[in-house]
């Protein structure tokens, strides 16, 4: 009988897969950059007939922003949540089920973390559905290569059955007359009820008090809950897809994981530009409220297109990465990608302050190409702080937090 007991210990800073720290610097600005447009206005004003800017150099930033930023770095982020849990797999061969219940107790405080995101900061907040994703992922562990590509498939096509059943009801119920003039009264309806709720959105981060900003940030997170069956899906997808490349070691051997991703590549390329062209242009017609054929191509686009720019980013990336062209800039980076959770919670500390009434009061008034501007100065600081923090301390402020929670003792904090 093994009476010998294993002790399950973060990862130390020499056994970090570097590489996977660069590609999550990466999404850290991926994500500010797609962010930005609903930390300064409500989430509805991103679809067709709530577009708050219009004029030629906001529709240039926005199509920019669908075509290259949204849909691909979540994703990307998600992928990468997966790779970790197989590399945290691999701590304890012998002892798995400990070091799963540690995993869950881990995703456990994300969740906590999460809430408290919601209700002192942001409601766009995805701390939340890693934690119950995560959770869903360790039951996949002992499933076979096989089931894991296949399940990341099924849940990528679960909102995009939903959208199609919902348009499908919709179409016939429109031709039956005395069912398409109610129908059309009631989305009528909502229509002016969302410019209303709108308005009163925008009053209220710009002017209200904290108490007030808590009440409609709770009211916002409840409406962004379908997203667990119409956009969350895609998030448990990559995670899937990320344990099993994880398990293909292909980040582990570069030279032979770049033959692999450079047939991704080839694959993915011209799905990407057609998918993505598809949801630049429809996505500035498509309605969330109102089913129809353009939601549909906007939520097939989504589930195709942001996958596939994902993996031609990730092999440029993993090329650049592997040539050691930049060096210097990818060894900045890789620091941010290192404080990912720290540089993400900050992003919403950060633009709460710009644009929320206890700080500068912007809500509503950044348009897109301002905000994308913001975006880049913002990850700037983040590098440049991340670089020199990262000097002096072995894990950014929130990583900390988390590894001292989650492994019962406080973490050492400062390098020697």
């Amino acid at each position: 009988m093994n009476t010998t007991k294993t002790t399950i210990k973060p990862i130390a800073g020499q056994e970090r897969k570097v590489i996977l720290d660069f590609l999550r610097g990466i999404a850290i600005f991926g994500i500010i950059a797609a962010n930005m447009a609903v930390y300064n206005a409500p989430f509805h004003t991103m679809s067709g007939e709530f577009i708050l800017w219009d004029d030629t150099a906001n529709k240039i930033a926005n199509f920019f922003l669908k075509f290259f930023i949204e849909g691909k770095f979540y994703p990307l982020f998600s992928l990468l949540f997966g790779i970790g849990f197989y590399f945290f797999l691999q701590k304890a061969n012998d002892t798995v089920n400990k070091v799963v219940f540690t995993f869950r107790k881990r995703l456990m405080f994300l969740f906590i973390f999460g809430i408290l995101h919601v209700l002192l900061l942001w409601y766009g907040d995805v701390l939340i559905v890693y934690a119950i994703f995560g959770l869903i992922l360790t039951w996949f562990r002992n499933r076979s290569n096989k089931t894991l590509i296949r399940s990341a498939i099924i849940f990528l096509m679960i909102p995009v059955v939903l959208i199609g059943v919902l348009v499908g009801f919709m179409k016939l119920a429109m031709m039956v007359p005395e069912a398409a003039q109610a129908i059309e009264a009631e989305f009528s309806h909502q229509i002016s009820q969302t410019k209303e709720y709108i308005d009163k959105t925008i009053v209220t981060y710009s002017t209200g008090s904290f108490s007030e900003i808590i009440r409609i940030r709770i009211a916002e997170y409840i409406e962004s809950i379908p997203g667990y069956l119409f956009f969350y899906p895609n998030f448990m997808a990559m995670l899937l897809a990320g344990f099993y490349v994880g398990r293909k070691k292909i980040f582990e051997d570069l030279d032979s994981g770049l033959k692999i991703l450079k047939k991704v590549f080839i694959w993915c390329l011209p799905l990407a530009i057609i998918f993505n062209l598809l949801l630049a242009y429809y996505n500035q017609t498509a309605s969330y409220i109102i089913p129809d054929w353009d939601l549909l191509i906007v939520t097939i686009s989504y589930a195709i297109g942001g996958p596939a720019l994902m993996f031609v980013y990730i092999y440029i990336l993993a090329l650049i990465y592997h040539k050691n062209v930049l060096n210097k800039i990818i060894q900045v980076i890789c620091k941010t990608g290192q404080m990912a959770f720290t540089n993400y919670l900050s992003h919403s500390i950060i633009c709460t302050t710009l644009f929320f009434s206890y700080g500068f009061g912007l809500y509503g008034k950044v348009n897109y190409w301002q905000g994308l501007l913001i975006a880049i100065a913002i990850y700037v600081v983040q590098v440049i702080w991340s670089h020199y923090w990262l000097k002096y301390y072995k894990f950014g402020p929130f990583e900390w937090l988390w590894r001292s929670m989650t492994y019962g003792k406080w973490q050492t904090m400062k390098n020697r």
